[in-house]
């Protein structure tokens, strides 16, 4: 029997017409631009692939709640090993391991986005729990801070994908990337270089005396160098399990060739060895002499960011200061080295000379404070402690208050360093009318103050300094000065101007004539500013470094042995011998090969409350050569050329990729056939 004919009805003609978006099967070509417009790159395509299946995908994508999975678990894994490196108490070799897992989820991951933002939200998780510290200075602060830096951990994600879709190893990418991500940290918005790869080493000596060849970097380098090869022995195992119940599918681009990680382990091996034997040698050369001897001097006063900022009251913390500098000047140091602004003085000269100085936005009574202060430190550099006895009755009648009392017999004349506000009056200047700096100043023996000095040059954002204070954004300062609980709700101008030279001080002793910088506060972490401070020009400018510091504000946390960590390699980078005087601590000694050789303890702890006490110890001198310090961060620039061109070949990638869209969308167009379903 026949088949009965049917007419197609409208429906049915509607289905046999191409949908908008649709390419036609029989239309010649459509078929193939279409799939290079869906896969640009030629990626190899699943085993079940279809021919004239769609091309939006090479390989079917994963079900999303299994590779969150993954990446929270793998991403989750790094934070929590990457927070146990650092100090105190650091478990520094799971620096080797710490990113491994982090990037393995990143090059397995076949969703870009899931891999970026979750980058940036274990990045986020990662600096509020290691910088928690920060929480009770400024709490706004401490999270805008976090929210930025978790920046760089996508920028790292993304150069690391970039490299694997062209065939390059992570073993590779991500020494390179997480190198140029530490330097950007380090100088972009004032530069904030805390929690590098290589501070968890600072006490393996060997392992970081090439950061007098590449400075710290260079160690972070030698970490990550590790965990990539760790990594990419992971991603080009059989299936990619790892036994964590990863699935089956491939990674989100082709993977490297495995002769890459062969090649990879190889050089991995080399320079670990070779850093090793440089370091053995370096560490163990002969060339470091004593010094002058230096006195830190070290209370536990805490300060606190809400007024009125100190339980103390600053007479009461200066008095006490100078009974622990009258121990230490009895073992006749050559130089008492104070924290910074430890009492709240403005001390400079030029400010005392004028009597009775009135400056706008310092609170009434400074000059006569500050008066007091001058003449008692210049008393006890002179010996002549009965004077400094009847200043200190001078702030009981005045302040009230109990102050200790001196040895009436006097004691050794004594150079003196310290740490005070400076205050200069600009003349004809309709705004402002001064100028504040955060000062390093120095008494001589004889109770005068040396009219050179050294004003701090890196201001802390927002501690020290408002944005915008100068210019036509001034509205912008005034709107966030108001903000900071230091200018008591507007009503004071608190903002630092930055001091114009890297000053250097000379300091007479036995052995003759050395010099000496006085980094303030924070410019110890600062790679570039210790390596312009010692070696500007590429010559030796100063011979040893005193740091001056105050670090109350963090209330006895782990901020304290992280900073004295990275001091250390300050010291092997420049070759230089720095010793510390930090108000709660940790007040040390640190000699050129970045030895931690002294510090200021109480029942074997460096930190906590409660730890007072001083230091008298020579100062090491060391007359080798830095190439660090000569030649700077020539290193870290390197690698931030080499991940600034896979940020470019990504951005441009997409580019091109758009434009070969449009351009088989107009074809398609021309031939009766639209490509708009083909996704980006």
């Amino acid at each position: 029997m026949p088949a009965k004919k049917t007419r197609p009805n409208a429906a049915n003609q509607h289905a046999a017409r191409p949908r908008p978006g649709a390419i036609a099967d029989n239309h010649p070509g459509a078929q193939g631009r279409a799939e290079r417009a869906a896969n640009p790159r030629g990626l190899p395509r699943h085993p079940g692939h279809a021919p004239g299946a769609s091309a939006e995908q090479p390989h079917p994508l994963p079900p999303l709640r299994r590779e969150v999975g993954e990446v929270f678990g793998l991403y989750g894994l790094s934070v929590l090993l990457f927070s146990l490196i650092f100090p105190p108490g650091g478990i520094w070799p799971a620096a080797f391991v710490c990113l491994a897992p982090w990037t393995i989820a990143t090059c397995r991951t076949r969703r870009a986005w899931l891999v970026h933002w979750s980058s940036l939200l274990f990045g986020i998780a990662f600096f509020l729990i290691n910088l928690r510290w920060l929480m009770p200075v400024t709490g706004l602060g401490y999270v805008a801070l976090c929210f930025y830096l978790a920046i760089y951990w996508t920028l790292a994600a993304w150069a690391l994908r970039t490299a694997q879709r062209h065939g390059i190893s992570p073993l590779w990418t991500l020494p390179v990337a997480w190198v140029a991500c530490e330097y950007l940290r380090a100088r972009v918005m004032s530069g904030f270089p805390w929690l590098f790869m290589a501070h968890a080493f600072y006490e393996q000596i060997w392992f970081i005396q090439i950061s007098d060849l590449v400075g710290a970097y260079g160690v972070s380098f030698l970490a990550a160098l590790v965990n990539g090869l760790l990594a990419a022995l992971v991603l080009g195992g059989p299936g990619l399990r790892f036994g964590l119940g990863l699935g089956p599918w491939r990674p989100a681009e082709r993977m490297p060739k495995r002769v890459q990680v062969y090649v990879g382990a190889g050089v991995t091996i080399a320079l670990l060895a070779l850093t090793l034997i440089y370091g053995a040698h370096r560490a163990g050369q002969q060339d470091l002499a004593d010094g002058p001897r230096v006195a830190v001097v070290q209370h536990d006063f805490t300060l606190s960011s809400e007024p009125p900022f100190s339980e103390t009251p600053s007479w009461v913390i200066f008095g006490e200061y100078l009974r622990l500098a009258a121990g230490a000047a009895a073992q006749q140091p050559d130089i008492v080295a104070f924290p910074e602004t430890v009492w709240g003085a403005t001390q400079n000269a030029e400010f005392l000379a004028v009597e009775h100085n009135v400056v706008s936005g310092l609170p009434t009574g400074t000059w006569l404070y500050s008066k007091l202060c001058h003449e008692a430190v210049s008393a006890f550099a002179r010996g002549d402690y009965a004077t400094v006895n009847t200043r200190f009755e001078d702030f009981e009648r005045r302040y009230g208050g109990k102050l200790p009392r001196l040895s009436a017999q006097g004691g050794p004349p004594v150079t003196v360093l310290l740490g005070a506000t400076s205050v200069e009056s600009v003349p004809g200047a309709a705004y402002p009318a001064s100028k504040r700096y955060n000062s390093a100043l120095v008494y001589d023996p004889d109770g005068t103050q040396r009219l050179q000095r050294y004003d701090k040059r890196h201001l802390v954002p927002f501690g020290e300094s408002v944005p915008f204070r100068y210019g036509r954004l001034h509205w912008l300062y005034r709107w966030l000065n108001k903000l900071s609980p230091f200018s008591m709700g507007g009503e004071i101008e608190y903002t630092l101007d930055p001091g114009r030279e890297l000053t250097v001080f000379e300091l007479e002793y036995a052995g003759g004539t050395s010099r000496f910088g006085a980094p303030i506060c924070y410019e110890d972490v600062m790679p570039y500013l210790c390596r312009d401070y010692v070696w500007s020009g590429g010559q030796r400018r100063v011979d040893f470094l005193i740091n001056i510091s105050n670090d109350a504000w963090f209330l006895h946390s782990d901020e304290l042995p992280q900073h004295l960590a990275i001091c250390a390699f300050r010291a092997v980078e420049n070759r230089v011998g720095i010793a510390r005087a930090v108000n709660t601590g940790i007040s040390a000694f640190i000699d050129p090969n970045g030895r931690i050789t002294a510090a200021v303890e109480k029942d074997g702890q460096r930190f906590g409350p409660g730890i007072v006490g001083y230091l008298v110890a020579p100062v090491k001198i060391d007359q080798r050569a830095s190439f660090y310090g000569r030649t700077g961060d020539w290193f870290a620039v390197a690698c931030l050329l080499a991940t600034a061109a896979l940020w470019l070949v990504a951005v441009t990638e997409r580019w091109v990729l758009a434009l070969r869209l449009r351009i088989a969308e107009w074809r398609g167009r021309r031939g009766g056939v639209r490509t708009d379903g083909v996704s980006l």
